[in-house]
């Protein structure tokens, strides 16, 4: 049985002394990541293009939950190969404050907890909206909890 984001508020989340947020891979899932926001980066873009990454443009797109009492953050950083194709996540561009643990609350690593959310966020529909011709939003084309 699944919790929803109202019980997450409940289930004692909070900072660790480390700066994580513990809470497992399904909890995560569950979480609402109602604020978002992106930027255009063009240093990120020329640093893509130096490392043979076809960039056309390139920024940054950070989403919060506040559905819990402590706010989750995901952010990452992304490129487009040209104008109007898909958004793809840039090499080694994805950060958060969170720690996934097991279900006996084990922490799975740094490793293994960039590996689950690259996976999330690679299913997650979402795309850099235009915007009078700029980047201006990070939104998904389906809710962020599945």
């Amino acid at each position: 049985m699944t919790q929803t984001g109202k019980s997450l508020a409940n289930a004692g989340l909070e900072y660790s002394e480390d700066g994580y947020i513990r809470l497992t891979f399904l909890q995560f899932c569950e979480l609402q990541f109602s604020k978002r926001q992106a930027i255009t980066d063009d240093d990120l873009r020329e640093e893509l293009l130096a490392q043979d990454v076809p960039a056309f443009s390139a920024g940054y797109c950070d989403w919060l939950d506040d559905s819990t009492p402590v706010q989750v953050s995901i952010s990452w950083a992304w490129f487009l190969t040209a104008y109007d194709t898909s958004t793809f996540l840039a090499p080694g561009g994805l950060s958060c404050n969170v720690m996934l643990t097991s279900a006996d609350g084990r922490d799975l690593g740094q490793a293994r907890t960039d590996e689950l959310l690259r996976s999330w966020l690679s299913t997650r529909q979402w795309r850099i909206d235009l915007h009078f011709g700029s980047f201006d939003r990070c939104e998904p084309d389906q809710p962020s909890v599945h």
